[in-house]
């Protein structure tokens, strides 16, 4: 798969803000839908890459970062074609008022979205430090040309106690 955003999509993650339903809650796991491509298909057999996913505070600030070879979540490991619900189990991490949640796919998978007709207030793309932008956080949306955006809620969800 190839991301919209070209190769410096490596520093950039689909960001979804969630709040914590109540004190002292916890993640236990992410789940959104997604597709890595397979048909079913020989030539559609995905390469192997790696994923990573993070937990950040209301500030961005790191809580939990995991990394993984996208295979054991993919459509090719399950048999399955076109988009599925995919989930990511995490040891329990805290989490209190509202916070980000970060996947970065890398041409991976392709992370399901529905369109909106404005921008979300929950749906961002995240931009990792280092990288030369002046935001973190922008608005999700698909890039149809050089001065036009679809914008898009990712399609996304936390699982807690």
């Amino acid at each position: 798969m190839i991301s919209l955003y070209g190769d410096p999509a490596f520093f950039f993650a689909e960001a979804v803000k969630f709040t914590a339903p109540k004190t002292g809650w916890k993640v236990n796991a992410v789940q959104f839908y997604g597709s890595d491509g397979y048909n079913g298909s020989d030539e559609t057999i995905p390469v192997e890459r790696v994923i990573g996913l993070e937990i950040r505070d209301k500030d961005l600030n790191l809580l939990y970062k995991f990394a993984d070879s996208q295979i054991p979540y993919s459509n090719y490991v399950r048999n399955a074609t076109g988009i599925n619900p995919i989930t990511i189990e995490i040891p329990s991490v805290p989490v209190s008022g509202d916070f980000y949640v970060c996947l970065y796919d890398r041409g991976a998978i392709e992370i399901a979205s529905e369109r909106l007709n404005e921008f979300s207030k929950n749906s961002f793309m995240y931009i990792e430090d280092g990288m030369p932008s002046t935001e973190q956080l922008l608005p999700a949306g698909i890039p149809v040309n050089q001065s036009a955006t679809i914008p898009i809620n990712w399609l996304m969800n936390v699982v807690g106690s």
